[in-house]
């Protein structure tokens, strides 16, 4: 009997694998932390910050690439996937790179997040299963913090909901 992949599993374990060096935040990095279906957020995306080489980024956009994966940056499709002017101006600019898929998903590459830089998430980031694959995600404390220094609506409601969710796990 086959074992159904997700497109989100099947691409972080073909990123890990191939040597992209990324560490799994926001939403999608706090679900690794569930322990149950219940305490699991229902996202679009996944976000995956990245260290902020010009190689690192484009392994990465050429393994997504190989999957299957289209780009988009500020809206824009992203064509440039081997342009080391451009891919140096994403990371200095702190810029991300959508990679999306019909069938699988969105992943975000980030060359940014609020309140860490990918040393500070990497240095303990924790590693899970993927596939077979093991796979970096930060430290549900970092992302918890990350997603208040962020300030965005969406983020400050996300954190409203999680707060309530562990005090009803608590009881």
């Amino acid at each position: 009997m086959s074992r159904h992949v997700s497109g989100f599993a099947r691409a972080l374990a073909a990123l890990a694998s191939g040597g992209v060096q990324l560490v799994v935040v926001g939403v999608g990095g706090i679900n690794f932390y569930a322990r149950t279906p219940a305490q699991a957020y229902a996202t679009l995306d996944l976000d995956a910050l990245l260290a902020p080489t010009v190689a690192n980024l484009r392994r990465a956009l050429r393994i997504l690439s190989e999957l299957g994966y289209a780009f988009e940056a500020g809206g824009e499709p992203f064509l440039d996937l081997d342009d080391e002017t451009i891919l140096r101006r994403v990371i200095e600019r702190g810029a991300n790179v959508s990679a999306i898929h019909s069938e699988a998903g969105q992943i975000d590459l980030l060359t940014s997040i609020s309140g860490f830089d990918y040393a500070g998430l990497a240095e303990d980031a924790a590693p899970f299963d993927v596939s077979g694959t093991p796979v970096r995600v930060g430290r549900l404390e970092k992302l918890l913090e990350s997603k208040a220094a962020s300030g965005r609506p969406k983020d400050r409601a996300f954190l409203t909901a999680f707060e309530a969710n562990r005090s009803e796990d608590e009881t």
